[in-house]
């Protein structure tokens, strides 16, 4: 495989479409123009309808072509897209085609790499390119647009800029050494790594947050038995996936449903009813209960009013629910109601329902949406969220800078002081990609689709 090949591949889903199209990168692209659709020069960024003629002059398609000059397109280099009509057999024919005039079928993510190496993207907004496509909710989509568009790169070169300021301190020291950093200038240096020391700090915590947003927000039902946690999980996936019965323990084992509330991915559990018992499987479906509360970033409690407040299962699971985000659900409001307000803990959000309405879930489903702008609060047009991989550079970037004020409060060798720096500044060059580590880059691309 070369970088210097010219590479093709199908750029839309294989299968019976409206239309599919066909992306071919390189230096064989405005030959290609001439040979297939006898076109010498073609007007770049223009869509022209010609025949496309193999190479044993037979007509396979009508097409729409589309040229890129080099520098204009998505890969910066010259690039032919072709729109046929969306029939597997034709894009196998016209692939075939191509490979015959010397294209090679491009690695997966190789065309996204290749903007990468001409200088179109840099490596984090490659990244977010992968994360866009693979995106499963919303806000997940809004997040990756707007680092494809430079956030996070905008942020970390502000980072290396003022550490690139410190290690030209350093170094003017080192070559004149009347320039040298004397104590008096110590503060000086501390209270300029003292704000990069906390930019890099909320950008490596706000990797947790999404990789919570990736996985999917768990949120699960916890009651005692037989209060409708099945019938309402049925409710808010929209299926019934739950099994309801009017006999109690008949959930031993949770359920799980990934959805979208809000525009964001959340995964929905169903839990087995809470409640001493001498069943050992029931008993087994209840640690699991108990478990996914611990996982859980928000526990709806589901209760039937119509019976007295459940104060020995609020026990049970009190230690458990301390630090979460709590919802409860007084189900069936239609009959005599039992429970008290005054038996919730204070500030308990409560939602009363009953699950034989057939908008039951709507109210339900506007406090989770609350809940959840609460706990996560995010702006996807200003907030940076990095990767696990991002996050790992960061923390090498941060603990070399820890070091320098560690080193620098000692008076310690300015030249070791300065190694600390470039250390740093590397680190941060791994995210952005001013690298020369093929391995990372090839690791990294893998990953992507074929076609991008």
């Amino acid at each position: 495989m070369s970088e210097g090949d010219t590479i093709v591949s199908l750029a839309t889903i294989a299968g019976e479409s409206a239309l599919g199209v066909i992306r071919v990168s390189g230096k064989l692209c405005k030959d290609l123009c001439k040979e297939i659709f006898n076109i010498a020069s073609p007007t770049p960024r223009s869509a022209i309808l010609r025949n496309y003629l193999s190479i044993k002059g037979k007509t396979v398609d009508q097409v729409l072509l589309t040229f890129f000059e080099n520098g204009k397109s998505y890969t910066g280099e010259q690039t032919l897209e072709l729109s046929f009509h969306g029939n597997p057999l034709i894009a196998n024919q016209i692939l075939d085609d191509l490979i015959k005039r010397k294209c090679r079928l491009a690695e997966p993510g190789e065309y996204t790499k290749r903007a990468f190496l001409n200088g179109k993207i840099d490596l984090s907004q490659a990244e977010a390119v992968a994360e866009l496509i693979s995106a499963t909710s919303e806000i997940e989509i809004e997040i990756a647009n707007h680092q494809l568009r430079g956030s996070l790169s905008k942020r970390l070169h502000i980072i290396q800029s003022g550490i690139i300021n410190l290690q030209a301190q350093f170094e003017a020291s080192i070559d004149f050494p009347e320039d040298e950093i004397k104590e008096k200038n110590v503060g000086e240096i501390l209270a300029i790594v003292k704000p990069l020391k906390s930019a890099i700090t909320q950008l490596i915590n706000s990797t947790n947050i999404k990789s919570t947003l990736s996985q999917g927000i768990k949120i699960s039902l916890i009651g005692p038995p037989n209060v409708g946690k099945s019938t309402l999980f049925n409710k808010l996936v929209h299926e019934n996936r739950a099994l309801v019965s009017k006999d109690s323990g008949t959930t031993r084992d949770y359920l799980s449903k990934e959805l979208s509330i809000g525009g964001y991915k959340v995964e929905l559990f169903d839990t087995a009813g809470i409640r001493k018992t001498t069943s050992e499987v029931e008993q087994l479906g209840i640690q699991n209960s108990i478990r996914l509360i611990d996982d859980s970033a928000i526990v709806l409690l589901v209760f039937d009013s119509s019976l007295p407040y459940p104060t020995e299962f609020y026990n049970s699971i009190r230690k458990e629910i301390k630090s979460k985000a709590i919802l409860v659900v007084e189900n069936k409001n239609d009959l005599n109601r039992e429970i008290a307000s005054k038996d919730y803990p204070r500030d308990t959000k409560v939602i009363t329902t009953s699950m034989i309405e057939d908008n039951c879930s709507e109210n339900i489903i506007s406090e989770i949406e609350k809940v959840l702008s609460d706990q996560f609060k995010i702006n996807p047009s200003s907030d940076i969220l990095v990767s696990k991989r991002q996050s790992n550079h960061l923390i090498d970037a941060l603990a070399h800078l820890n070091e320098v004020v560690s080193l620098i409060s000692s008076s310690i060798n300015e030249e070791i002081i300065l190694q600390e720096l470039k250390l740093s500044i590397e680190c941060i060059n791994s995210i952005i990609g001013r690298t020369d580590n093929e391995d990372m880059l090839d690791q990294l691309f893998k990953n992507f689709c074929i076609g991008k």
